[in-house]
């Protein structure tokens, strides 16, 4: 990333060589510090920081959202090599590359535009997790890479609602090529589709299928310790009070 950007980052009066916009972004990102704690260490005033911050967000987003939502070259490389992974690990399947699922941000609790007659506290409200916050959803793999990355979608929508909106099994499907034969595997929520498979969901289930449940439920979990680590290493995305609806970048950051 440090390579690929210009040599200068230009915006108004301000002026930074690239390596340091790239740690201003990261010291922003790896904890939710003030732009006024990061006034001493980056010598600019915070309204200089905040501006960088800004535009160094929206250019590695606008430059790279093509593979954040799906890193194709690197997936058709290595696609077998991830079912064998999973296979080697317990799941029954051989054919599953990686793990869908969704995840919940917390967000500062919005409030309505002035003149505005605006419920935004309803629309970002998750009523299974009782708190304000965005969508996010992700595909891990087995070497830990989130290899698809899609969001931001309001608190109250359902995962398969997201898997929809997100149209990726239509970007599969028009890249059979390089998904033929392979699948990916979620919840009992998301159910069965083209290039999707999910756990058995019944009122009552076989032995055999609590066994399969049971044994993908134990390979599934990486894409559970993905979220994780994302807020462990990104503090700033676990600090609702940082993540304020149309006041700061809450999709571009996460």
């Amino acid at each position: 990333m440090n390579g690929a950007l210009p040599f200068l980052l230009d915006l108004n009066s301000d002026k930074a060589h690239k390596t340091e916009a790239v740690c201003i972004l990261l010291a922003r990102l790896s904890y939710p510090n003030r732009n006024y704690d990061m006034m001493q260490r980056f010598g600019r005033s915070p309204s200089a920081l905040s501006r960088l911050f800004s535009h160094i967000v929206f250019y590695v987003y606008n430059r790279y959202q093509e593979i954040i939502y799906f890193q194709k070259r690197v997936c058709a490389e290595r696609i077998q090599m991830y079912c064998d992974g999973v296979h080697a690990c317990g799941a029954p399947m051989k054919n599953v590359f990686g793990f869908i699922d969704g995840t919940e941000i917390p967000v500062c609790r919005p409030c309505a535009r002035p003149g505005k007659k605006e419920n935004l506290q309803k629309q970002v409200y998750s009523g299974h997790k009782r708190v304000h916050c965005m969508n996010f959803q992700a595909v891990v793999v087995p070497d830990g890479l989130a290899i698809h990355c899609w969001g931001l979608m309001e608190g109250r929508r359902h995962d398969i609602t997201m898997l929809r909106e997100s149209k990726l099994a239509d970007y599969m499907a028009d890249h059979h090529d390089v998904f033929n034969g392979y699948i990916i595997y979620g919840d009992p929520a998301y159910g069965i589709q083209t290039f999707l498979v999910s756990g058995f969901k019944a009122a009552r289930v076989s032995a055999n299928e609590k066994k399969f449940n049971k044994m993908m439920s134990s390979v599934r979990e990486a894409v559970e310790w993905k979220f994780g680590d994302l807020k462990t290493q990104f503090a700033f995305v676990d600090y609702e009070n940082s993540l304020k609806i149309r006041l700061s970048l809450v999709g571009n950051c996460i």
